[in-house]
């Protein structure tokens, strides 16, 4: 597909643009998320050194000085002083593997960057790399010899997701199906055959025995974790089978709490793989009933149908890994389509008349007549200035029947306090279609948006 890469990217390629005289610029992002196209991409006549994991940093040496046709230099250093003072512009790619290759190559270049100042030497270096964890300790730790020597960043985020839709083409409710599993990573979408359902594609891509992403998440992880990654892909694995308590996850270590919290915090602050959420009607650091969640669609998807299935695959049962997938995809994408809706109401695609202080998920307990009750909320929006409350619920199906939907979400409304008796109540339904849309109920306003609604706003 056409620029797929480069949608939404105006801004990083004008920022890119704008650098002027030296600089050393770090741009981090998931891996296949299009660091090394926008480099490239931006500056068309650098030279670009790819630094291999698990190589000898004189093979690396070696290959470069044939890849780039360089005399045949020994060091690392002095490949980087021989292009920079013939004025090139220098991308390197993956530049968190010196950690595993060699660390002493970060004091090396802050060295080359210290001097070059002193003497206004030519200095212009970008290095990208997909490992958020290592990125960070080059970076952001205040022992490493590089922590204060970048002069710009850029973290480059997931494709927007409007534009995304709109340069695809795809129906809606296809768009939704494949941005459950690829979500705004470019790479992924080169791959779509457009002449095949969303669903076919998925299975084509990730879940057929030849796939040829089979193994993508299992390549995210090792990234990230090397090989000490077995704990870590335990509590991930948890989470995406629905184990998002710290009770269920703390089952893992012989219900030992302090210890799951400290591998969550880890994968939350270290990796950036899970993030915490909690009821929006509470403090996120005072509340009591917080819930993980993976933040990567296809991470997420990986573990339901690749790990999840590793049994079946190891037994060459890949008819029964199909089956599986046919049978709980449409549940997957149910999931993912309320994180889909908050996205376009947070981004002011949908609902552009309205104005939100907060959005999010409610979910809490409540005393009936059976003792301690559960309810849960998609989506739940305050308006202090307009003293508004927005109660919304999300199905991924055809046919919905609103009548029965309202009646338990106007009772779990009763379970928010929020300027009880004063506020004024909106609700809202989201479905793939309905049996007949309602517009009141008991004295209520309701909403019913089926995907023909959400395409019209987010065509406006």
């Amino acid at each position: 597909m056409a620029n797929i890469k480069f949608i939404g990217r105006d801004k990083e390629i004008k920022e890119l643009a704008n650098l002027k005289g030296n600089f050393f610029l770090v741009v981090k992002g998931r891996r296949r998320i299009g660091k090394t196209l926008l480099l490239r991409k931006a500056f068309p006549e650098a030279t670009y050194l790819f630094i291999w994991p698990d190589k000898s940093m004189d093979w690396i040496c070696e290959e470069i000085c044939k890849e780039n046709n360089l005399p045949a230099f020994k060091n690392f250093k002095d490949i980087l002083e021989y292009l920079l003072d013939k004025n090139k512009v220098i991308i390197l790619d993956e530049f968190q593997n010196f950690f595993s290759i060699d660390k002493s190559i970060y004091g090396e270049i802050q060295k080359i960057i210290d001097e070059r100042k002193l003497t206004d030497k030519t200095f212009k270096v970008a290095v990208a790399g997909s490992s958020y964890s290592l990125m960070n300790k080059v970076f952001n730790d205040a022992a490493s010899p590089l922590y204060g020597r970048r002069t710009n960043e850029i973290v480059l985020e997931n494709l927007p997701m409007l534009d995304l839709y709109h340069e695809l083409g795809f129906s809606l409710k296809e768009f939704i199906e494949l941005w459950s599993v690829f979500e705004g990573v470019p790479y992924y979408y080169e791959f779509i055959n457009r002449k095949v359902s969303p669903r076919e594609n998925i299975k084509r891509l990730v879940v057929l025995k030849a796939a040829q992403l089979k193994e993508e998440g299992k390549i995210i992880l090792s990234v990230e974790f090397g090989k000490d990654s077995k704990t870590y892909n335990t509590i991930i694995s948890a989470i995406a089978e629905g184990k998002t308590k710290l009770n269920e996850i703390a089952s893992l270590f012989s219900d030992k709490k302090n210890e799951a919290i400290k591998y969550l915090d880890i994968l939350r602050k270290d990796f950036n793989f899970v993030k915490k959420i909690t009821p929006i009607t509470e403090n996120p650091e005072k509340s009591r009933e917080g819930r993980y969640e993976l933040i990567d669609n296809f991470l997420s998807f990986w573990f339901f149908a690749i790990d999840r299935q590793k049994s079946l695959m190891e037994q060459e049962r890949f008819e029964e890994v199909e089956s599986k997938f046919d049978d709980n995809f449409n549940a997957y994408v149910g999931r993912k389509f309320e994180k889909f809706l908050l996205l376009l109401i947070k981004n002011n695609i949908i609902f552009k008349d309205k104005h939100f202080d907060k959005i999010g998920a409610q979910w809490g307990k409540f005393d009936g007549k059976r003792g301690r009750n559960c309810y849960e909320i998609d989506i739940l929006g305050f308006c202090e200035k307009d003293n508004k409350l927005l109660i919304g619920e999300c199905k991924w199906q055809n046919n919905v029947d609103a009548d029965e939907i309202i009646m338990e979400l106007i009772k779990k409304s009763e379970y928010i306090s929020w300027k009880m008796g004063s506020r004024k109540e909106e609700f809202v339904i989201f479905a793939q279609s309905f049996k007949k849309k309602i517009t009141t109920y008991a004295d209520k306003k309701i909403i019913c948006v089926d995907l023909k609604d959400i395409e019209k706003m987010m065509k406006t």
